[in-house]
């Protein structure tokens, strides 16, 4: 019988934040469950942030360095293919429940195509039956009209109140029940369709939650107490901050006196308390997911297709949650990459794998999962044989590969200041167990141990003593860029002979 796949992703959730990960507040019985009838990656990280760079690269099994599609709004190359096309072959219809924040690429479109002009658009392949982009969720605006809301503009629905003058956060649950909220109307949506499949499937499933406005409705608002928290930051005054690297002063300043942080944060006036109510909030808004999951996996055994499908449960990135004092995904640190993954199949052995494994290998486990031929030039590994067993028929990765390109921050004036390029504003990490190396093209790099120094408070690139250590993580990460360089056309040869 022919297989089905419920891939499920959530914006901006953390590794940790869960219950079988030992977190003291994580409120996620739902997903623990799935993770006791499962396999759960505890070392999965994505390739590159922010939200569409990660999702080109986890749809696609390409890392950043290929694709190129390495910030909100850069398009994605026409010429590759995806988990949606690859999976068209074969035979099935791959439905989008969400968005994939895919950038077109404009010399496929025609003039004033709107998908010029936004960087929300639905992966090529995929039928977005249920779009949600986070600008314009007019399916659920729609949804709340004929539920009596008042509804004046579906943009402006994830517009939050802003922080005024001393108020370093807008601690408030959302208006909407969450009977009707989006991520309620998105899980929904997606069991009735189950309720209705009789053949296999392909369904992707986004969340925009965890994802700000950090706001949740009730009860998920107050299921968490702030004054429990003991918020997990990395308390190093702003001075001290700016002085462990060139590129920490533009990272503060984005936060500070950017418009494009949520407004309902005021960065400048942060305290302890507010960092332990945005924590809260968001942990709440985990919750809720978690909630609406269980309902998603419901109908799924509910459809008598439950034996026959592969679940997947994955995030795009991670969040900073205060440490550093900041929130949502910067820099090279663990909280913006580190994600979990989940993977579940009626066979699977049940176990926490904690080798590292990245977001492209999705892709090709997917396609592995059906039955399918895995591109040649995709860079990720398939998982279904650790899945199925434990056991992998490659060696383990011996560590992770992931980047940021910052050029956004190329707008502030220090920057300018500094004649930084475009091509120069990026960052390339490599990551084993112990050792993290940080590599930019146009600043000192950066280099930290893991096991003494978890938050990466110390910088030892500049210790000679650590010379041989970053030479070696260097030469590490240049031997990963050759050996994982395009090869579509690379492995064939034209030649006069005849066979």
């Amino acid at each position: 019988m022919k297989k089905s796949v419920l891939f499920i992703c959530a914006d901006q959730w953390r590794w940790d934040c869960f219950g079988f990960m030992g977190h003291k507040y994580a409120q996620t019985p739902n997903i623990d469950k799935l993770v006791s009838e499962s396999t759960a990656f505890t070392k999965h990280f994505t390739n590159i942030i922010p939200c569409g760079p990660s999702r080109a690269t986890m749809l696609t099994g390409l890392y950043p360095f290929i694709h190129r599609s390495v910030i909100n709004g850069t398009p994605l190359d026409k010429r590759f293919t995806n988990i949606a096309l690859e999976a068209k072959k074969l035979g099935y219809q791959p439905t989008l429940y969400g968005y994939t924040d895919t950038s077109y690429d404009p010399r496929e479109l025609k003039k004033n195509d709107p998908r010029l002009f936004t960087y929300e658009s639905p992966m090529n392949g995929f039928d977005p039956i249920c779009h949600l982009p986070h600008s314009n969720p007019e399916p659920w605006a729609d949804y709340l009209k004929k539920k009596g809301y008042k509804v004046e503009n579906p943009k402006k629905l994830y517009v939050n109140q802003s922080a005024k003058n001393e108020e370093g956060f807008v601690y408030k649950a959302w208006e909407f029940p969450t009977e009707v909220s989006d991520t309620s109307f998105l899980a929904d949506r997606v069991v009735a369709d189950l309720q209705n499949a009789n053949n296999p499937f392909f369904m992707h499933v986004s969340f925009l939650k965890p994802h700000p406005p950090y706001r949740v409705s009730e009860p998920w608002h107050s299921l968490i107490d702030p004054s429990s928290l003991e918020p997990l930051i990395t308390n190093i005054e702003k001075e001290k901050r700016i002085k462990q690297h060139p590129l920490m002063k533009d990272i503060i300043e984005y936060y500070e006196v950017n418009d494009n942080h949520p407004p309902e944060i005021n960065y400048s006036k942060l305290t302890t308390k507010d960092i332990a109510r945005i924590q809260a909030i968001y942990l709440g808004m985990c919750a809720e997911v978690d909630f609406n999951i269980n309902k998603i996996l419901k109908a799924l055994n509910d459809s008598g297709q439950a034996n026959n499908t592969m679940v997947i449960f994955t995030s795009d990135h991670g969040e900073m949650f205060g440490n550093q004092w900041m929130f949502g995904k910067k820099g090279w640190w663990d909280q913006s990459y580190r994600i979990p993954l989940i993977i579940h199949t009626p066979n699977c052995k049940t176990q926490i794998i904690d080798q590292m494994t990245e977001c492209v290998d999705l892709a090709p486990t997917i396609i592995d999962w059906l039955g399918g031929e895995i591109p040649v030039d995709w860079n990720g590994r398939s998982l279904l044989s650790i899945v199925d067993s434990g056991k992998t028929k490659i060696p383990s990765r011996e560590y992770v590969i992931f980047e940021w390109d910052f050029r956004e921050l190329y707008e502030n004036k220090s920057l300018k200041k500094i004649k930084i390029a475009p091509e120069e504003s990026n960052l390339a990490v490599i990551r084993s167990d112990e050792w993290k190396y940080v590599h930019f093209p146009a600043f000192i790099p950066l280099l930290y141990n893991l096991i003494n120094d978890p938050y990466e408070k110390v910088n030892l690139a500049t210790d000679p003593k650590y010379d041989n250590i970053k030479a070696e993580m260097l030469s590490k990460l240049l031997s990963h860029r050759i050996r994982h360089s395009e090869r579509q056309m690379t492995n064939m040869r034209l030649t006069y002979d005849y066979f």
